[in-house]
């Protein structure tokens, strides 16, 4: 009998199992990717790689503040960059590493800029020779900002070699060095109000 009985209950147990299914999988069918994190997704952005912060209008394209004589702009010494060298030589000093350093992070925050490197040299040696000279020091400090994270297609390089040195009445290690210009600068990107925002000098 009680063997009965505990048949009569497995019985009634195994009948009541229920089988759980998974819960369906729901299919994205849009893409709401938003590669640049503006808050707009990739389908409707107009501007790639919009820097981090900046206010931007409906096409996820930032708005520009245009530097006026009243009101300087913060990165103007960041668009430029001169880098020099010691005689006869293309390596970067410890001193110029700020200054590569800057123009990395100049070049981070808009990405739509392009810089154009030009290497001079004093007038010393030979025209060939110091147009080679000029060139090797523009790739020395176009190399170090790839590494800083810039794309090579941002840097055009140009060798004046010793143009400048012998047109110019400065000193001689005034020529040996690498400018920089920034190129399609648009205007410093309006920054969107956080809570470390500080109000503009007057």
């Amino acid at each position: 009998m009680k063997v009965l009985g505990l048949s009569l209950i497995l019985v009634l147990v195994t009948g009541c199992t229920v089988a759980i299914s998974p819960p369906p999988t729901a299919t994205q069918s849009h893409d709401v990717t938003d590669s640049d994190q503006d808050g707009v997704i990739n389908a409707r952005d107009r501007c790639d790689n919009t820097p981090r912060g900046a206010v931007i209008d409906n096409q996820g394209c930032p708005n520009y503040i245009q530097p006026t004589a009243a009101r300087q702009s913060p990165t103007a010494s960041a668009r430029q960059i001169d880098v020099y060298f010691a005689s006869n030589t293309a390596k970067v000093t410890t001193g110029a590493i700020t200054n590569i350093d800057a123009m990395a992070d100049f070049l981070m925050d808009y990405p739509g800029t392009t810089l154009r490197l030009t290497g001079h040299a004093s007038a010393g040696g030979s025209a060939s020779y110091n147009h080679a000279l000029s060139y090797r020091r523009a790739m020395t400090v176009k190399r170090a900002l790839i590494e800083r994270g810039i794309t090579p297609q941002r840097i055009d390089v140009v060798a004046k070699g010793e143009t400048d040195a012998k047109h110019g009445s400065g000193a001689a290690d005034a020529y040996r060095r690498v400018s920089g210009e920034v190129l399609n600068f648009k205007g410093d990107v309006e920054k969107a109000w956080t809570i470390f925002t500080r109000r503009p000098q007057s």
